[in-house]
């Protein structure tokens, strides 16, 4: 319980920090698609619900659904933001808290964000995870039209919640498109 209260604490500390009057808004809609590769950080033999050769380096290039939604604060060429991640798949969704730095050139964005805490998938296998979940994400996005609301860029994304997907670190390279809506 006080190792609850002190990150309710930390939390809103954070929160109170980011200015209201300077902070915005922002939802990001998007497709992209996957192409994993699967790091295996277990012993597979052991465990034969995991493929040997590696599952996703098998799985086709789909293109998922994403949404992003973010309460951020721009310091000139960085912004910082606190919010969560969500991506969905014919009858199944993943959703779980994030924080982003984005680093912006002209045209060109760096995002780093990175999902941690929790976890969770809703649809046919209906799974979630708290505590152990880290889920870093790198990318790049040109800027596309007049308004700069319309991107096309990839990264890659590593997945660790070991009771929902098992014991290894999966990284998946992507590609794909995005509207951000600021507000």
């Amino acid at each position: 319980m006080k190792k609850i209260a002190v990150l309710a604490f930390a939390c809103a500390a954070a929160l109170s920090a980011i200015q209201p009057a300077s902070a915005q808004l922002r939802l990001d809609f998007g497709a992209i698609a996957f192409k994993g590769i699967d790091i295996d950080g277990g012993d597979r033999d052991k465990d034969e619900s995991r493929n040997k050769n590696g599952f996703l380096e098998r799985v086709p290039i789909l293109p998922i659904l994403e949404a992003d939604l973010f309460y951020q604060r721009g310091f000139g060429l960085f912004t910082l933001g606190i919010g969560g991640r969500a991506f969905s798949l014919f009858a199944e969704s993943l959703a779980w808290p994030n924080a982003r730095a984005e680093f912006e050139l002209g045209r060109v964005a760096i995002d780093a964000q990175v999902g941690a805490g929790a976890f969770a998938m809703f649809g046919i296998l209906s799974r979630s995870d708290l505590g152990s979940v880290f889920i870093p994400d790198v990318s790049a996005w040109y800027k596309v039209g007049d308004t700069g609301k319309y991107s096309l860029g990839g990264g890659v994304m590593g997945l660790y919640v070991p009771k929902a997907l098992g014991d290894s670190m999966t990284l998946l390279f992507y590609a794909g498109g995005k509207i951000s809506l600021k507000r």
